[in-house]
């Protein structure tokens, strides 16, 4: 038998970005907006996906940006959801974990957030609770879970054997310089999103996606948050 081969796809528009890692068996990162169910759909069709494949999504974080069309991918694929407990709470609630402005960026995007109706999300109970580093090889993917805390209490990454290493809203990519890494515009803890940011430099990954522009080399990286 002809061994499976692992890959990362990318399924990105303007505002945020969610990934199907394809192993033996495909996992979903992170769901998008309301209403990005069907792009999510639309790339499972082309990569010759089944939405019933699927055996996990996973949420990096709990921000309504990322969860938006969570439940209506789990009505679709029937798959498990899994979220770190820290953030959980907020799953259940459909808000967000405080949006703690980083910088003159995210004090004039916490502005407008007020400004703007927020999408409307209707909260969901997780079947699976994080609370440490977790193998996905019974889910069909060589990699694991870990705990990168920071922009939320409970953000998690994605590190898989292949190299590369999937971080939600651990690292941002600019609007006009989607490649180019930098803070994310809200975080919890900038001291424990600096601490996570080299946690995963220390893998050494070989590529870097995020929720928001991407992908990054781990030198650009190193070079912005820690020359």
């Amino acid at each position: 038998m002809a061994e499976s081969k692992q890959a990362v796809i990318p399924i990105t528009t303007p505002m945020v970005n969610s990934y199907i890692i394809r192993g033996d068996k495909p996992i979903l990162i992170d769901t998008g907006l309301p209403g990005y169910d069907a792009r999510i759909l639309q790339s499972m069709e082309e990569n010759g996906i089944n939405p019933g494949d699927i055996s996990l999504i996973i949420i990096t974080h709990c921000h309504q940006d990322h969860i938006g069309s969570v439940a209506a991918m789990k009505q679709k694929t029937g798959a498990p959801i899994a979220i770190h407990k820290a953030d959980a709470e907020y799953l259940k609630s459909g808000g967000n974990p405080p949006l703690v402005p980083v910088g003159t960026k995210g004090k004039t995007m916490e502005a407008l957030s007020k400004m703007i109706k927020k999408p409307v999300v209707t909260g969901l109970a997780p079947d699976i609770l994080i609370e440490s580093e977790t193998d996905l090889a019974k889910y069909g993917v060589k990699g694991k879970i870990i705990m990168t805390p920071g922009h939320t209490p409970g953000g998690i990454s994605i590190t898989l054997e292949t190299g590369e290493v999937l971080v939600g809203d651990l690292i941002f990519g600019g609007l006009i310089r989607p490649a180019a890494p930098g803070f994310p515009y809200f975080a919890a803890s900038v001291e424990q999103l600096l601490q996570s940011i080299q946690k995963v430099l220390d893998l050494q990954p070989k590529i870097i996606y995020a929720g928001h522009g991407g992908p990054f080399t781990a030198q650009s990286v190193r070079r912005r948050f820690f020359k």
